[in-house]
């Protein structure tokens, strides 16, 4: 098998959907395995990939395991594969936030091939933003399929892991700041008579062409933000009292919170 998961959760669904709808790897090169076997059931049913006893089934059979567990469950997962990936030569793909590549070799006992991605839940929809890092016995090719494996449900690009905290903050825990966002504006339009859903997909269109805007413009934030200010116009109002009130600070603040609560959970 080329490529396994062990743990098919919202997020390792997802990227196993975009990998299936990719036909980048065939679905019966795919293997997977999870406790729920409801959960394991319906994605072989629904993707035609192959299911898995166990565990360690996945670490035997497979040239490359995603890992996508949560971090307080990866050392006893370790314990039980950690002899089938050494064997096997196995490059492990983990998922598992605040769980560093030198955590993950010392769980399973030796030097091993280790690729850490980041990806966030706009997987779900082919959009993510993933960071990924190796450690130094990965080579040239296992890291390209990495990138291209994450290419495969959205945008990869290669950080430094010292950066992942904060990376895990602006990309991983982001959504549910920008759905607060949407939450917020949606709320202020049914407050002027906008019907509900309509208000939604308006906050929704906005944010989608905001940020279609921010990849493909050539301009700086700064300069998006000022082309749509008009002098003494409507938006302008809005964006003073935006920094009247905090709102970049809010923010901030925010990040700050989820960088210290990602680097609690490494140690």
């Amino acid at each position: 098998m080329k490529l396994g998961f062990i743990g098919v959760g919202n997020l390792a669904s997802s990227i196993l959907r975009g990998v299936v709808a990719s036909e980048e790897i065939p679905a019966d090169e795919i293997m997977i395995y999870d406790l729920s076997h409801e959960k394991l059931s319906e994605l072989c049913e629904e993707l035609s990939v192959v299911p898995a006893e166990n565990a360690v089934e996945v670490a035997a059979e497979c040239e490359y395991v995603v890992v996508a567990v949560k971090p307080k469950d990866f050392a006893s997962l370790a314990a039980e594969i950690k002899e089938e990936i050494r064997s096997n030569n196995t490059v492990v793909i983990s998922t598992a936030a605040g769980t560093s590549v030198d955590t993950i070799k010392s769980y399973l006992g030796y030097d091993a091939k280790v690729i850490r991605i980041m990806p966030n839940i706009n997987a779900a929809v082919g959009e993510s933003m993933t960071a990924l890092c190796a450690s130094e016995r990965v080579v040239y090719a296992e890291k390209e399929f990495a990138m291209d494996l994450c290419s495969c449900f959205g945008r990869v690009i290669d950080l430094d892991e010292k950066y992942f905290s904060a990376f895990t903050a602006i990309a991983g825990s982001a959504p549910a700041f920008a759905y607060m966002f949407a939450d917020a504006l949606a709320t202020a339009g049914i407050k002027y008579g906008i019907p509900a859903k309509n208000a939604q997909d308006i906050a929704a269109q906005m944010l989608l062409g905001s940020a279609k805007q921010l990849l493909e413009s050539p301009l700086s934030v700064s300069e998006l933000i000022r082309n749509v200010c008009s002098p003494g116009g409507t938006t302008i109002e809005g964006v003073c009292s935006l920094k009247e009130t905090g709102f970049e600070n809010s923010v901030i603040t925010a990040v700050d919170k989820t960088v210290e609560k990602d680097k609690s959970m490494s140690k």
